[in-house]
């Protein structure tokens, strides 16, 4: 691992000439691969048939997109080994050839809850073998941030028994990518650093990784990683990582446990304070006061564009402070992400083998001339564009909303940005149900918005198949 400041370059390998059956089987960027050849690829690696059908829509989608956008990434997160099918590291790596997208963001939890010492190392097998080999063998680069999960397991729902990895154990597994390695810069002092930042000089961007679970909780042995991100951590991000970062420059932020907006609890809220006011006073160019140290940003260059995560199981997204705080679905076959996602998703039957919903994860591109964030969905539910600059209206003013990027036969709706309420399911223990308001403002069925009071609301334009342009609002 490089030490505080230093970045190390990856060495390109080279790819010897491959047959036309070999090219089916592995692809490569340059050359599109048409519906009839991902239907034989899906065949070959026994996928259920509508793979093929989906591999080329979303194929399709994310080359046209990266002809307008500078930069982009997978985005998959909450794997819940062994909950899941299993087919989404094979499925990236495909991708990862034949779109040339090449980055893959993982976001944590790659462990199921429950189990034995011996599934959980099990399970950290399948991460490195399933999800890590097949991507980088592709070509890609593999970065993943640490959850709540990792590593730590319990016996039983009803038990206080478990085992947890240590927090260098954790290390040595999360940090043990090759991009990681190559490319990361993170704090040599820091023998359990799961955090970093990496720089892309030719997109002009720099991906920062957070870990919202940076302790080790002594007095159990399961479930013992602690919510919440230490002095040594914050200090360390606010110092190097918003630190260096060029003028035009823009900045991705991904942890696990959202911090902000509708997508994090209220105990999210409190916990994660001082890194949220660290990346509100980036954004904003002012003074920050954190663990009894003051930076001043008021001459920071660089914008931050998104802040992504995981661990809620669902979709919810809402910009706050100019900050789109995004958290994504899982992509183990839970349950939860159903209601979890409502009501600004459409219908999500449960995951099982053999459906479309068998799997979940996006791809994460950024069309800055056209200051838009596009999120193309492989698995279920709709795509999305994020609006990234906000519109500004004062209370009791109106204004009017159009969308065209996913038809213009939309249904019209918004909600405050920063409060949501979570309604436990009285049929499952770990499921809920997302409250919405609309104290800030309303909008009406042909896309007029009525400012009501001061506050920020979020207004989406949902498509009759479940896409969706999302635009930022602040009421004055």
């Amino acid at each position: 691992m490089n030490s505080d400041c230093t970045i190390v370059s990856a060495k390109s390998e080279e790819i010897a000439p491959i047959s036309r059956r070999g090219f089916l089987r592995l692809g490569v960027a340059g050359a599109a691969m048409t519906v009839a050849d991902w239907r034989l690829w899906a065949a070959d690696e026994g996928l259920p048939a509508y793979y093929g059908d989906m591999l080329a829509n979303v194929a399709a989608k994310v080359r046209r997109n990266a002809r307008s956008c500078a930069d982009g990434f997978w985005f998959i997160t909450d794997l819940h080994i062994p909950s899941n099918t299993r087919m989404s590291g094979r499925i990236l790596a495909k991708l990862v050839k034949e779109t040339g997208l090449g980055k893959v963001l993982c976001g944590g939890d790659m462990p199921e809850a429950f189990g034995s010492k011996e599934s959980l190392a099990a399970s950290v097998r399948n991460y490195r073998d399933e999800w890590v080999s097949p991507i980088e063998g592709a070509g890609g680069e593999f970065y993943p941030a640490k959850g709540n999960h990792d590593f730590t397991i319990r016996s039983a729902p009803t038990v206080n028994d478990g085992f947890t990895f240590s927090g260098k154990e954790s290390r040595d597994v999360l940090m043990d990518t090759k991009a990681v390695k190559n490319l990361a810069v993170t704090n040599g002092d820091d023998a359990e650093a799961c955090y970093y930042y990496v720089d892309f000089p030719n997109a002009k961007m720099r991906y920062i990784v957070a870990d919202t679970t940076d302790g080790i909780a002594t007095s159990r042995p399961f479930w013992a990683v602690e919510y919440g991100m230490h002095e040594r951590q914050v200090l360390w991000l606010a110092e190097h990582a918003l630190r260096g970062i060029p003028s035009g420059w823009g900045v991705v932020v991904m942890h696990h446990i959202p911090i902000c907006g509708v997508a994090a609890s209220s105990d999210g809220k409190r916990i994660f304070a001082p890194w949220r006011e660290v990346l509100e006073a980036f954004q904003w160019r002012r003074k920050v006061a954190v663990f009894g140290r003051e930076f001043d940003y008021s001459d920071a260059k660089g914008w931050i564009l998104l802040d992504l995560t995981g661990h809620q199981h669902a979709e919810r997204q809402s910009q706050i402070g100019k900050i789109w705080h995004v958290t994504e679905p899982c992509d183990a076959a839970y349950h939860d992400y159903i209601n979890g996602s409502k009501p600004w998703c459409p219908d999500l039957p449960v995951k099982k083998r053999g459906t479309v919903y068998e799997q979940t994860f996006d791809a994460v591109q950024f069309d800055l001339k056209a200051g838009t964030i596009l999120f193309t969905r492989f698995g279920g539910g709709g795509d999305r564009a994020l609006h990234i600059d906000r519109k500004t209206i004062k209370a009791g003013e109106k204004m009017p909303f159009s969308a065209s990027l996913f038809g213009r036969e939309v249904a019209w709706g918004c909600y405050d940005s920063d409060r949501v309420a979570m309604r436990p399911n009285p049929h499952r223990k770990y499921d809920y149900f997302a409250d919405y308001f609309n104290d800030v403002a309303e909008i009406s069925q042909d896309g007029m918005l009525t400012a009501k009071k001061t506050g920020e609301t979020t207004v989406v334009a949902l498509s009759p198949n479940g896409d969706k342009e999302l635009f930022p609002v602040a009421v004055a």
